[in-house]
């Protein structure tokens, strides 16, 4: 499986730079003063490409929050766009272009009220919403986009126009700048780790490229609050800033090389679903030969994605780190993947298989570990396909294991697999009802299912039935049109 850390790795060693940077001149005031560069024009030429790299960010988020109806996509474009027009502001209002010295406080004033509201949006984005609060917004996303670039475009007319008319206090007040400087670094600190965790999960490169541009944030923050005008910490800054928006545009970059558009990049940034977020995450490979099987098995539409989810739930619940939770996600996406050399005549029969018939299906899981092979996933994943159909007394297949032998993954796909299977329509039989269908799970513990397993899909199956009606409803539908 393809691994997204190649692809941010330069920034992280960019950030690991800019902190060994940023202690050096913050703990040594004779080199910082080394560094130290009076010149205004140097100041609005470093600002502008921050300002125009977060207003192309900012128009992308925007049509994604359009499309996509996310509250945190709608949120991440607030974030870009206040960045991009209050640190414009900052840059315009450098000394000698459009204002004097004598209104040099709107400069400093309106660099940290960019970080502030840019890192406030960053941090709203990165927590759950009351339902009802979420649905609001996103069904009123666009009005509060048109909403919220009219102040931005008032205060840009004030702070250019009449920069007297801001508040002294407000802009050179000690208990602003600090006030500021705490909620940059823990709503920054939010977002980095809630992204980071969504790259952990996905291995997508623009999850890891916000979760170091939120990093970067933070630095970026302290090093404006604790340095001196023109000295080297001050220059350090607007370096942070333009590496963090960078390494998130670079991740859109890198999204867009693979074949994602960026709309549907940002879109899946505001994901806050684990199972959603997981099956953002499948690798191409892996996405192929799920389409592969789907068109040659009419009956497995749906069942590999329910499959998963369920998975992933369980696996949640007994603790299964995030990137074990990936690794379950595509094993059970791909479970049946030996079906595709099954042969259609007893694939699509539509009565009781003969005995013969059925040795030929219990040849798939065989299949498909020969078919995933080892240029596809992990030993997860290839596990998974050939032993979801082991069972805990040893009586399964392929190789008869039993008990712990069988590797956990498989063991909870095994779960998985014949609850949603038990839970969908065949053409043989009806859907069995829900508790029905739990009953059986519970009252095969300890001979097909391990017990463990069973006990931790109890408490995550009425979680996932949430889910499976819409998703059975589409199934049922693909079904008749076939």
């Amino acid at each position: 499986m393809r691994r997204a850390l190649p692809d941010v790795l330069p920034w992280a060693i960019a950030l690991t730079a800019s902190t060994i940077a940023g202690i050096l001149l913050l703990t040594n005031a004779e080199l910082d003063a080394r560094f130290s560069l009076a010149t205004p024009s140097g100041h609005f030429y470093i600002v502008s490409p921050v300002a125009l790299i977060s207003v192309v960010i900012g128009v992308g988020a925007v049509f994604a929050a359009q499309r996509t109806a996310n509250l945190r996509v709608l949120l991440l474009a607030l974030s870009f766009l206040s960045m991009a027009s209050i640190f414009a502001v900052h840059g315009l209002a450098t000394p000698g272009f459009i204002l004097d010295a004598r209104a040099f406080g709107v400069t400093g004033f309106s660099s940290r009220l960019a970080l502030l509201v840019a890192a406030v949006f960053l941090g709203l984005s990165a927590v759950p919403w009351p339902a009802h609060i979420e649905a609001a917004l996103v069904r009123w996303r666009m009005a509060v986009i048109g909403g919220w670039i009219a102040i931005l475009a008032a205060f840009t007319g004030v702070a250019l126009l009449a920069p007297e008319s801001l508040p002294p206090r407000v802009v050179t007040s000690d208990g602003f700048q600090n006030a500021a400087t705490l909620i940059v670094i823990a709503l920054s600190l939010a977002a980095s780790a809630r992204y980071f965790q969504g790259y952990r999960r996905t291995t997508r490169p623009l999850f890891g490229a916000v979760a170091l541009g939120s990093l970067l944030l933070v630095e970026a923050q302290v090093s404006m609050h604790y340095g001196a005008v023109w000295g080297g910490t001050f220059w350090l800054y607007h370096v942070q800033l333009l590496a963090g928006f960078t390494a998130i545009f670079w991740g859109l970059v890198t999204e867009y090389s693979r074949g994602d558009s960026w709309l549907d990049a940002i879109g899946r940034l505001g994901e806050g679903n684990l199972v959603a977020q997981l099956q953002s995450g499948y690798s191409e490979s892996i996405v192929g030969l799920a389409a592969a099987l789907e068109a040659r098995d009419g009956y497995t539409i749906g069942h590999g994605r329910r499959v998963g989810a369920l998975s992933v739930l369980i696996g949640k619940e007994m603790g299964f780190s995030d990137g074990r939770l990936r690794a379950l996600a595509q094993g059970a996406l791909l479970h049946d993947v030996g079906k595709i050399g099954i042969p259609d005549a007893i694939l699509h029969k539509p009565g009781d298989l003969t005995a013969e018939e059925f040795e030929v299906i219990k040849e798939h899981p065989v299949r498909g570990h020969e078919i995933l092979g080892s240029s596809f996933g992990t030993d997860i994943e290839q596990s998974v396909v050939r032993h979801h159909h082991e069972k805990w007394d040893g009586t399964g297949y392929p190789d008869g294991l039993a008990g712990e032998a069988i590797p956990l993954e498989a063991r909870v796909v095994a779960v998985a697999d014949v609850y949603d299977a038990l839970r969908s329509a065949r053409a043989y039989r009806k859907a069995w009802d829900r508790d029905r269908a739990v009953a059986l799970i519970q009252q095969d513990a300890g001979v097909h299912f391990d017990p463990l397993c069973v006990g931790a899909f109890i408490l995550v199956v009425d979680e996932w039935e949430a889910e499976f009606a819409e998703d059975d409803a589409l199934y049922q539908e693909r079904r008749a049109a076939a």
